[in-house]
């Protein structure tokens, strides 16, 4: 199934909540399903290798059907889109996904298909990852002791290898299914052509300046409307110069193959190292000089802090800490409790201020 990482799966046939285990790993690559488990060592629950291919719907519902909750890592998510989530449904799994986002929501929940989850008392959870979920749910934290937030900043980026897979999903990723490009949101709505690239931004939540573009995307504005906020600044962050370049030349030509991103992001990292952020500034009552508030997080693996949030998301919806329905989870979170979490973690520095 998993055309970059193996998924983790918990087996509904001997299933406890220690942990998330037993596990099923499964992939289309045996082998390195295998070489995974291996890796885990003999301290955790049992866990087991399986072969599932996305394009062999009958593995995928041998699969679903031992499970009491499948958790979805495999990519590009344009690939996976609803598939892996309605092999779930019909084997009477529940449903986290790192990825999935809009396009998948979009399909999940079309022709009232939402109510199949409710009918089923069955649960699915989209972006459980760093961006989108996390970047959604920070800020909810954030503003959970405020009053009147009428500004949010967001800052979100890095520099990070690509695999294939991701970089895939970064050359899909700026459609309208996801957002909007130099928008902002204000007054209740996407602006168009609001706001302007951002040079040499020297931010707490990154080691070295970095260049930030603005995009809206579809995370920032549910968020908006959530929190009711009156403005909305949300900026994809660059690290290093290849990766941006190559990607604007990406879309002009409107390609697909996803080589010269995974190329350009490791020349990237190689000049820069490799780290990740996310900083949010919130203005209350006014807009009026610097913002109230600030939240940064600071991390070395952007993919380990997915896995944090996608674990956490795991966790919430095996103790029955979510609802039946389509879900992302930054919406079902609770945002100070995950945060906490987070934050005990030495994969997640978060500061608050």
């Amino acid at each position: 199934m998993d055309r970059e990482r193996p998924a983790q799966q918990p087996d509904r046939n001997n299933d406890t909540l220690q942990g998330t285990g037993p596990l099923l790993i499964a992939g289309r690559d045996p082998a390195r399903a295998a070489a995974l488990v291996r890796s885990l060592g003999p301290a955790g629950p049992p866990v087991e290798a399986l072969a599932v291919d996305l394009d062999d719907p009958a593995s995928l519902d041998r699969f679903a059907a031992r499970c009491r909750l499948v958790v979805n890592c495999a990519g590009p998510s344009y690939r996976v889109l609803d598939t892996v989530a309605r092999a779930a449904l019909r084997r009477g799994a529940d449903y986290v996904d790192a990825a999935g986002d809009d396009p998948a929501a979009i399909r999940l929940r079309a022709r009232c298909g939402w109510r199949d989850w409710l009918t089923a008392g069955r649960t699915a959870v989209l972006s459980a990852g760093a961006l989108p979920g996390l970047s959604g749910l920070l800020p909810r934290a954030l503003a959970a002791d405020t009053d009147h937030p009428v500004r949010l900043d967001a800052y979100l980026g890095g520099v990070a290898a690509l695999t294939p897979a991701a970089a895939g999903d970064v050359l899909l990723s700026h459609g309208p299914e996801h957002g909007t490009p130099a928008a902002a949101w204000r007054e209740g709505g996407v602006r168009p052509r609001t706001l302007e690239p951002r040079r040499g931004l020297s931010l707490t939540a990154f080691p070295q300046p970095v260049n930030a573009f603005p995009f809206l995307s579809t995370e920032a504005g549910r968020l908006a409307r959530a929190l009711n906020i009156g403005e909305v600044h949300w900026y994809t962050v660059f690290g290093g110069d290849r990766l941006p370049e190559e990607l604007a030349m990406a879309w002009a030509l409107g390609s697909t193959d996803p080589a010269a991103l995974v190329t350009a992001a490791a020349e990237d990292v190689r000049r820069h190292g490799s780290w990740y952020g996310q900083e949010f500034h919130l203005w209350t009552g006014t807009t009026d000089g610097p913002p109230a508030h600030t939240l940064t997080l600071r991390a070395d693996d952007s993919y380990e802090l997915s896995g944090l949030m996608t674990a956490a998301t795991t966790r919430a919806l095996l103790t029955g800490g979510i609802p039946p329905g389509v879900h992302f989870a930054a919406d079902v979170l609770d945002p100070q409790e995950t945060t906490a979490a987070l934050s005990a973690d030495p994969a997640a520095r978060i500061e608050i201020s």
